[in-house]
């Protein structure tokens, strides 16, 4: 939708106009999304939790048993006590969080939102269009993350963790290299002195991305879900997305002072 926009004054208005469509849908859906039964149950609200997942399960029976279960684990988490911050970084669990927190940091320092907040950029300084091969970019990302969703039971978190490391390292060594190699700064800028290096490079941006989408993307959201106990889970997964947000603070922010000082060494 953009890529036709950009070409229009004041195009990007109305980009940000048409954002308004699925927010209004968001904010209309929101009126017809039940409550948590989890939280119902908290609240001892207990028949409507009932409710609510028999219109969630479609069955009676099942509603019930897994009502049962959720009544059950309040009780435990209940008897155990409230879940104190404390003790969220020391022994086992905190190592655990620790584990949590590197991952959700190294999934933005990896350098997946450079691409993402800067690939116009880059595609110019290669002589490319540079809101057509962000679209294109945009597109291989969103594609790319559909094969997650049956891969991640299939082959398990780790198997597509490490295979996504592993095509990310090798497109970013080849971009790097290609781009010491063949990138020459000029009237403060980068262009190609090599115009085959310039399809390679524009390639190898969108293997990372790819790489990305089926692995680091998705999968460290799932992981960072399943490894925390149920008591703590709730601040460990808050602390653990703010690690998050800081990594992809540090890469807006940092990202064009590297660009400059490094070029494609970045």
């Amino acid at each position: 939708v953009d890529v036709p926009l950009v070409a229009i004054d004041d195009g990007w208005r109305f980009a940000i106009y048409f954002q308004t469509l699925p927010a209004m849908l968001l904010l209309i859906g929101m009126t017809c999304l039940p409550r948590s039964p989890r939280w119902l149950v908290q609240k001892d609200r207990i028949e409507e939790a009932k409710k609510v997942l028999e219109s969630l399960r479609g069955s009676e029976l099942d509603a019930q048993k897994e009502l049962d279960q959720i009544v059950n684990s309040c009780k435990q988490a209940e008897q155990a006590g409230s879940a104190h911050w404390r003790e969220l970084f020391s022994g086992h669990l905190g190592r655990v969080l620790g584990v949590g927190v590197v991952m959700q940091l190294l999934q933005q320092l990896v350098g997946m939102n450079a691409f993402m907040y800067f690939g116009p950029r880059l595609f110019r300084s290669l002589g490319l269009s540079e809101n057509k091969f962000q679209a294109i970019n945009n597109l291989v990302n969103c594609l790319s993350t559909l094969p997650a969703l049956y891969l991640a039971d299939a082959c398990g978190r780790r198997s597509l963790l490490l295979w996504s490391a592993t095509g990310m390292c090798l497109a970013s060594l080849g971009m790097g290299g290609l781009g010491l190699c063949f990138m020459t700064e000029a009237d403060g800028g980068w262009t190609p002195s090599n115009s085959a290096a310039t399809p390679v490079i524009a390639a190898l941006v969108f293997m990372f991305v790819s790489n990305f989408a089926y692995g680091w993307g998705p999968i460290v959201w799932v992981y960072c879900a399943e490894i925390f106990p149920l008591r703590f889970r709730s601040k460990c997964i808050s602390v653990t997305t703010m690690s998050n947000w800081i990594g992809n603070f540090v890469i807006a922010q940092c990202t064009p002072a590297l660009l400059e000082s490094f070029g494609f060494g970045t």
